[in-house]
């Protein structure tokens, strides 16, 4: 009985967590190029990630100190193929909404990368996501993007 209850509370836990259940039809879809832009990370696909990303894209990446363009976007997800990193994640859907062929996203992520020497980055760091989407030729593919942590700054009033 116990064990039931625990996976129960698991279940709840995780379709609560990364549940598109409000999406319509559409809004799923584009959901769930999130879902593979983020298993193509863990899998250190970077062939495939780079065919997410439109040919003109520009955003700002959690981990970079200025806007990137394609050229560069795929080279952490190089990073953990060619390092054999460990690489986890944690998705929260918080809105999604499509216009005709543009799609906006919004969701946090937590991501913790574990290296060779046994130390971890980004347990606990959750960080917030807005990618935008453009369907074109039929697909659907990053036009934009922005990463910011999850805590909102609060800046002090002079």
């Amino acid at each position: 009985m116990r064990r039931a209850i625990c996976a129960l509370l698991i279940g709840i836990g995780v379709s609560g967590a990364a549940s598109a259940v409000d999406f319509t039809a559409e809004e799923q879809a584009v959901w769930r190029m999130e879902e593979i832009y983020w298993h193509d990370v863990q899998a250190g696909d970077v062939e495939h990630y780079l065919t997410l990303w439109h040919d003109e894209f520009v955003g700002w990446p959690c981990f970079a100190s200025e806007p990137s363009d394609k050229r560069t976007i795929g080279d952490w997800v190089k990073d953990i193929r060619d390092q054999h990193l460990k690489f986890t994640y944690q998705l929260q859907p918080k809105a999604v909404r499509v216009f005709g062929d543009v799609a906006v996203v919004q969701y946090a992520a937590e991501y913790v990368t574990e290296y060779g020497d046994g130390t971890r980055s980004g347990a606990g760091i959750w960080r917030k996501f807005t990618h935008t989407w453009k369907k074109t030729d039929g697909r659907w593919q990053i036009i934009t993007g922005m990463c910011a942590a999850q805590e909102p700054l609060k800046t002090p009033r002079s």
